[in-house]
């Protein structure tokens, strides 16, 4: 993990979950223009990792998922 990254539930206050076993990052994001940037924030803070959107729900889902696999 990145030492610029505080939180692995919020990155610049979007809801995430870190698979760190399939090295992918699952952002909810709200705005276009921020969703462009999202390969770029996640190369900041996780380098290597794959971003990719999803709504809350699913976010929720993938959530409980990572959780029961630790």
């Amino acid at each position: 993990m990145s030492k610029n990254k505080v939180n692995e539930n919020e990155i610049w206050g979007m809801p995430c979950a870190v698979d760190h076993k399939n090295k992918r990052v699952y952002l909810k994001c709200e705005s276009a223009i921020t969703a462009m940037g999202i390969g770029a924030l996640v190369e900041k803070y996780y380098p290597g990792y794959k971003g990719h959107l999803v709504s809350l729900n699913r976010l929720s889902e993938i959530r409980d998922s990572l959780e029961t696999v630790q």
